[in-house]
This record gives C-alpha cells, structure tokens and sequence, in this order.
C-alpha cells in the first residue's frame, strides 16, 4: 500500500463524517429554534400576559415538543431591539391593554447538549472507522519504513527464509522488521550458524567457539538448542536441525 492510497481512504472517511455531523448538528439547531418559536406562539395566542409568571413558563413549556428544552428554556420579556443572542427564537409582540409587550424565548442548552440531540450515529462511525484506518496506516509505515531504513544503512544483512540477520547491529529479524529476542549464548549460538556458508556447522566447532577448553560442553550446547529452537520456530519460518555427522544447521520449511 502507498502512502497516498492510505491518505486518500483516510479523507474520504474523515471529511464526509465531519460534513455530515456538522450538518445534523446544524439542522438539529434549525429544529429546536422551530420548537421554541411554535411553543412561543401558542402560549401568547392562549392568553396575554403582562410579565412572565410561573404559569406562563408552565404553559410555554407544555407546548415544546422536544422534551429535553422542558428543563432549560426560558421566556423573557424584551424591547424590539433585536437580540444579541442568536440561538434564541424570534422577537414576537402582542397588545395588552394599551400597551405592545414583547418577548423571546431561549433554549438556553448548550452546544454539547444539542449535538447530543442531533444524529451522529453515522458520522460517528465513519469517524471512528477513520481514525482507527489513520492508526493502523501509522503503524503499517512505521514498521514498514523501519524495515526499509534497517537495509538501506545496513549493507551486511542475511537473510534465509523470513528470518533476517544484521550484522552490523548484531541482531535477528522477524518478517515484520521486529528485532527477536535472544540471550547472549542464543544470540552467539545463532550467529555461528546464520555466518557460515551453508548455515551447517559441525557441533565441536560450535563448542569450541562458545566454550572453549570446557570439557562438558556438549551437555551445554544441548541445552542451548532446546531452549532457543521454539524462540527461531515461533518468530520465522526457520528450524534449527541436527544433521547426521555431528552437525546443527538453519533450515527453511516446517517439520
């Protein structure tokens, strides 16, 4: 996958997911504002009010149809002065007495709370779908760079099978580019056999090389291999193998 592939997929997740939020958002604001109007409207054609009374409230709540403003919103008395609030619903007047009143109505809830109103269920999905596609394109070039700069300045890796070894930084690969764990004794032990030329060294090489003068050390070296075969085994498609003639050797394919 190219860069540009991952980058492409990302944005046409991402900038639909975050138009249409916006868009439900925007609409859900559209709506609440028509609700406060029509409730505005019904309580002042029901009866003129002097002031805001609690049965005024009472009864302009009663009228919304979004039940959520029931606990917030609010009825002012105001001027004709348009408001400085733009989330509010329009100015609307009526006549009592001799006298014209006017008064506006405030949903008084706050961005959070209408974007909660509004549908994101889409665009949630397409966001997280996004991130989580952004996340994984990070990691994929992570590891895939590493790789490719691990090569690039280190001319003197050997490779047999998906199992990779550097010289230079006197450490084995996985097929990812992750770096396998060995103690010092497996990681020497897998040295001998990964240098030489056929990756097949007699066992006495192999002791006199990671024990020398020790009597016993074939015991030793016995040991070692049955402890490091499942680490080569579970990390590549690399066996370690012991060959008629007293030799160990790095062969590729299961057994």
């Amino acid at each position: 996958m190219k860069p540009i592939t991952a980058l492409i997929v990302f944005f046409s997740l991402m900038l639909p997911s975050l138009i249409l939020s916006y868009g439900n958002y925007t609409t859900t604001k559209e709506y609440i504002i028509e609700d406060v109007n029509q409730a505005l409207a019904q309580t002042i054609l029901l009866k003129k009010y002097d002031r805001i009374t609690a049965d005024t409230l009472k009864v302009y709540r009663s009228n919304l149809k979004i039940e959520r403003l029931r606990e917030t919103s609010y009825l002012s008395m105001c001027t004709a002065e348009p408001s400085k609030m733009s989330f509010c619903s329009d100015t609307m007047s009526y006549k009592y007495g001799t006298e014209r009143l006017y008064v506006r109505a405030y949903p008084n809830c706050s961005k959070a709370a209408v974007f909660y109103m509004s549908e994101q269920t889409v665009p949630g999905i397409m966001f997280l779908t996004a991130i989580l596609w952004g996340l994984s394109s990070v990691v994929f070039f992570h590891k895939k760079n590493r790789k490719e700069l691990a090569a690039g300045c280190d001319r003197q890796t050997m490779t047999l099978g998906n199992l990779s070894f550097s010289e230079q930084q006197s450490l084995f690969f996985d097929d990812n580019g992750d770096s396998i764990y060995f103690t010092p004794m497996q990681l020497a032990f897998m040295k001998i056999l990964m240098t030489s030329e056929c990756k097949r060294v007699p066992v006495d090489e192999i002791c006199h090389q990671l024990w020398p003068g020790k009597y016993n050390a074939r015991e030793s070296l016995y040991t070692l291999v049955r402890r490091v075969k499942p680490v080569v085994e579970s990390s590549s498609n690399v066996r370690i193998v012991a060959e008629k003639g007293g030799y160990y050797a790095l062969v590729v394919g299961k057994g």
